[in-house]
C-alpha cells in the first residue's frame, strides 16, 4: 500500500473522495453496504405488499417484525465468541 504525503489537510481530505467512474468507487461502495449489513444484522422482513385496515394493525405488524429482528440480533451477538483482543 503506497504512502501519500500532503501538504494540508484539505489535501488529505480530498483525497479521500472518489469520482465518478473511478474502478475503486464499486469496491468501495460495496465493502459500505456489506458494513453496514453486518452491523444492522440481516433484518427478517416480509416479502411483497402488506395491506392493513387500521394504522393500529399497521403499527401491531410493523412492531411484530422489530421484535423478530431485535431478538435474532439477540441470539446473533450472544451465539458469538468474545473477542480476545478486545
Amino acid at each position: 500500500m503506497p504512502v501519500y504525503r500532503y501538504r494540508t489537510l484539505e489535501d488529505a481530505r480530498r483525497a479521500l473522495w472518489l469520482k465518478p467512474g473511478d474502478p475503486r468507487l464499486l469496491r468501495t461502495i460495496q465493502w459500505v453496504w456489506a458494513f453496514a449489513a453486518e452491523l444492522a444484522g440481516q433484518r427478517p422482513q416480509p416479502r411483497g405488499l402488506r395491506k392493513f385496515r387500521t394504522l393500529e394493525e399497521a403499527n401491531a405488524d410493523r412492531k411484530h417484525w422489530e421484535s423478530l429482528h431485535s431478538q435474532s440480533l439477540r441470539n446473533t451477538r450472544t451465539s458469538r465468541p468474545a473477542n480476545p483482543h478486545s
